[in-house]
């Protein structure tokens, strides 16, 4: 797949329900089929560049970075964090990006993918959603079924998975080890040490107190029935290898959903699809795009 050039950013300010300002870039044509990406938890916006660059020149993207990441503000109190205000910012979002009596592909990688579905319900998201692209995520009993802490079930292993998602430390600096263990957590045995890299400055770059914030709330996550409200034609790509949000969560929500038109597992891949499997993600955005949005591409 060719690289491609969406020219430069358009930096916008949205303000969500609560007054967050959401840092929101948008590229590509002024006018055209949208494609509207929301990130994993710890990372930015950036995470989904690898996937970006390689879209075709007539869409028009647009990113943002969740609150508490990137160059979004960190909420100050507890009240700030919930899968409600994922939703509350995914629907300011598209109320801000995509115009009246449009739609756009919604894509969403492991918290961005919980964003998506905990919007499900939404007045606002299923009038400005034609299609959905889930990658890398889960809806429910996600340190139960977490395999990234190498201990046995029996020895408490979703106990030790819930309390390294909640905690609020710094993670000091970036050295060798704590890159070879993003990496085992994170992404596959045979990435690409560019990618790792990304990867862990993105994560040491994260505010603590959001990063531990926004754990916890993966830990009591339950979005069954924000899911079953979807119903949109929704792909779900997701890693083997993935020791975060394992197969068996694609499956599960893929039971959930009224319009599940695929569920693709890539064998040999970890958590972070949109820096393992851009080419593959990429593929499948321009897809839901031609079908859903009438997108002319030239692929």
């Amino acid at each position: 797949m060719a690289i491609r050039h969406l020219g430069p950013a358009r930096e916008m300010r949205v303000v969500s329900d609560d007054g967050t300002e959401l840092h929101v870039e948008v590229r590509g044509p002024a006018s055209g089929p949208t494609v509207v990406f929301s990130h994993c938890w710890a990372t930015s916006l950036a995470s989904w560049g690898p996937v970006v660059r390689l879209l075709d020149e007539n869409l028009r993207v647009v990113l943002y970075d969740q609150r508490g990441h990137g160059r979004t503000p960190v909420p100050l109190t507890p009240a700030g964090y919930g899968e409600e205000k994922l939703a509350d910012d995914l629907c300011a979002v598209l109320a801000a990006t995509v115009p009246d009596g449009e739609r756009a592909v919604v894509a969403g990688h492991s918290m961005g993918g919980m964003t998506v579905m905990a919007t499900g319900g939404r007045e606002v998201f299923r009038e400005k959603t034609a299609a959905v692209l889930l990658t890398n995520t889960g809806c429910t009993q996600l340190p139960a079924r977490a395999t990234a802490i190498p201990l046995p079930r029996a020895l408490g292993r979703a106990a030790v998975s819930a309390l390294t998602l909640s905690a609020p430390l710094p993670l000091g600096p970036r050295t060798p080890l704590t890159t070879a263990a993003f990496k085992y957590v994170a992404l596959s045995r045979g990435a690409d040490p560019r990618m790792v890299r990304l990867c862990s400055r993105m994560v040491h770059a994260c505010n603590p107190i959001a990063r531990g914030r926004w754990g916890d709330m993966m830990n009591h996550l339950d979005l069954d029935e924000t899911v079953r409200a979807i119903t949109a034609p929704t792909v779900f790509v997701a890693g083997e290898e993935d020791r975060m949000t394992p197969p068996w969560h694609a499956h599960h929500v893929a039971s959930l959903l009224p319009n599940c038109e695929e569920v693709v597992e890539v064998p040999g891949a970890g958590h972070m699809g949109p820096l393992e499997f851009p080419d593959l993600l990429a593929d499948r955005v321009e897809k839901l795009a031609a079908n859903h949005l009438g997108a002319a591409l030239a692929r």
